[in-house]
């Protein structure tokens, strides 16, 4: 579990926001099982997901989809991300 002010996790938020023309960012519990988990445990370093897709996507399903515009706003946000990570993490 990766704390709400880590900022590492901030750094998520602001490029999440930032791809997403200022859209406020939420939150979710997801993940932290499998080999991220162990990567925190191991490294000390927290674990971030980018949720870049809707409920309506099927996850996992054999019908599963997505939209093609979340995709990409998923790529700017990990473009925006690498910018904001250096100077977050210092």
């Amino acid at each position: 579990l990766t704390p709400l002010g880590h900022p590492a996790l901030t750094a998520v938020t602001r490029a999440m926001s930032t791809a997403f023309d200022g859209a406020t960012v939420r939150y979710t519990r997801e993940g932290g099982s499998g080999p991220a988990a162990d990567l925190q445990d191991v490294l000390a370093a927290p674990v971030l997901f980018l949720g870049i897709s809707v409920p309506s996507d099927g996850w996992h399903a054999p019908n599963e989809k997505i939209e093609l515009d979340l995709l990409l706003k998923g790529a700017e946000t990990a473009a925006h991300l690498w910018a904001e990570l250096p100077g977050a993490l210092r």
